[in-house]
């Protein structure tokens, strides 16, 4: 499998995009990985008045 990189980012109350982390795997379960055990850390990073944290994994955004 190919090696994936994703990105970790929340949108601020002005629509911006802040980033937070980057990540990368080359498994199916690296996959699952990047949304499951980290979210929590990401969340807690990001201020309180944002307009949600997402991932963008090849160019596909996922909110998380």
């Amino acid at each position: 499998m190919e090696e994936k990189v994703g990105i970790y980012f929340y949108k601020n109350i002005l629509g911006q995009n802040k980033y937070i982390a980057t990540t990368c795997t080359r498994s199916g379960q690296g996959i699952d990985m990047m949304f499951s055990h980290s979210v929590k850390k990401f969340n807690k990073k990001a201020p309180k008045l944002n307009l949600g944290t997402y991932l963008l994994i090849d160019g596909e955004v996922f909110k998380i």
